[in-house]
This record gives structure tokens, C-alpha cells and sequence, in this order.
């Protein structure tokens, strides 16, 4: 196996709002991985998923605000600035386009959503782009449609640093100490009027109470 080389992590969602959990994990997979950078790419529209309660550049400004002081942890915006369902394919097909061919790029997605890869778009085509690391989610046992679970096993790596050692093409899950919080209880807890201090960074709290964010807890997003 070639020696190491610079590896970027993608950490996609809807972020609505980003949460202490999902920057616990984005540092998480950092070390893990042994990563040069994580980027946090918000996406415009998840096809799957509902309306985002917040607007896109609302979103985009939470994630700046939340990862700000955190150097290791990067915003990428390509999603927002597309019209039209946000397709992680798209994205990775970009990304690789822009890095050439020697750099590690891996995309993570927890397992709820891997459970639905089958659904995404053109998913056959993601590890020609990327590697894929799956987060084992306690409330989501790794489970996928046979065809994907086949496709992925052929390319399953045995350490999660191996991703770094291949441009694309590497399978890898594994379980993070995932910190209990959701974007839905957040939501929800803003929409009764109760506390949200401890549950996301100060700077992301004090936009929504800016923005009057959350009042209708009426979309289809989650954590």
C-alpha cells in the first residue's frame, strides 16, 4: 500500500442546526482518519429529507460562526450556491476534479443514511471520486440494501488510516462517541421555549435568537 498522503475529509448534512454533536465527530473523524482537514459542506436541498427550517445562507453562517476558531475544521459551501437538490455524487465528482488525482478525499455519512444509499444518486459512482466512511450511529444498526452491502464489502479497508493511503475507491465504519443531541430536540426545544445553552457554540445560539429562528418545528430535517 502507497505511504500516506494528504487526506480531506467531507462531512456533509443539513445542519440545521449544526450541534456540538456533529463538531464532536468532525473532530473525531480528524483523528481517526488522520485526516489534514475536515470539511463541513451544508447541503441546499437533501433530496431525501425535507424543507431546511433555516435558510441556506442561515445555515452556511451557523457552520462559519460555529467552526471559526477551529483551524483544522473547514466550510465548504459548493452545495449552497447550486440550484436544486443537493447531490453528494456532484459534489465529490467536483472536489476531485479540483485536487487531482493523489489526494485522499473520503465522505462520511452516518449509518441512517447509508441504510438509503441505494436511493441516492448515481451511488455506484461515489468511490470512483472518494472513499466512504460510514458513522455507526447507536439508533442505527449498519444495514444496507444487498447490492451496496456487497459493493462495499468487496472494498472495505482493514484500519481507518488506510483511507489516507488511496486516492478513492475505500470502505471503512466505525462507531464515534456520539454526543446524545439532535437538531430536531433543538428545534424542539426552541419551539417550547426551553434552554438550548451547552447543546451547540454560543456564536450559533446567539444567530438563531438574532434570526427568531425555529419558532415552527414543522420540517422534514433531523439531527
Amino acid at each position: 500500500m502507497a505511504a500516506s498522503r494528504r487526506h480531506i475529509v467531507v462531512f456533509g448534512g443539513t445542519f440545521d442546526p449544526i450541534h456540538n454533536g456533529h463538531l464532536r465527530s468532525a473532530i473525531e473523524l480528524r483523528e481517526l482518519l488522520v485526516a489534514d482537514e475536515v470539511r463541513l459542506m451544508p447541503s441546499h436541498q437533501p433530496p431525501l429529507r425535507g424543507r431546511p427550517g433555516a435558510s441556506s445562507a442561515q445555515r452556511l453562517a451557523m457552520v462559519e460562526a460555529a467552526v471559526a476558531e477551529v483551524p483544522e475544521l473547514q466550510v465548504d459551501d459548493r452545495e449552497l450556491r447550486r440550484d436544486g437538490a443537493s447531490y453528494t455524487v456532484d459534489s465529490l465528482r467536483e472536489m476531485r476534479q479540483e485536487l487531482g488525482d493523489e489526494v485522499a478525499l473520503t465522505a462520511v455519512v452516518g449509518s441512517d443514511a447509508y441504510a438509503k444509499l441505494h436511493r441516492w444518486q448515481h451511488w455506484q459512482q461515489l468511490l470512483d471520486y472518494a472513499n466512504l466512511m460510514v458513522i455507526e450511529r447507536a439508533d442505527h444498526p449498519l444495514q444496507a440494501d444487498a447490492v451496496v452491502a456487497d459493493t462495499m464489502a468487496a472494498c472495505r479497508v482493514a484500519l481507518a488510516a488506510d483511507l489516507g493511503r488511496r486516492a478513492a475507491g475505500g470502505f471503512y465504519s466505525s462507531k464515534l462517541i456520539q454526543l446524545p443531541i439532535s437538531a430536531t430536540d433543538i428545534r424542539d426545544r426552541l419551539a417550547a421555549g426551553r434552554s438550548i445553552h451547552y447543546l451547540l457554540p454560543a456564536a450559533v445560539a446567539e444567530q438563531i435568537a438574532r434570526w427568531g429562528l425555529y419558532q415552527d418545528t414543522q420540517t422534514g430535517t433531523e439531527n
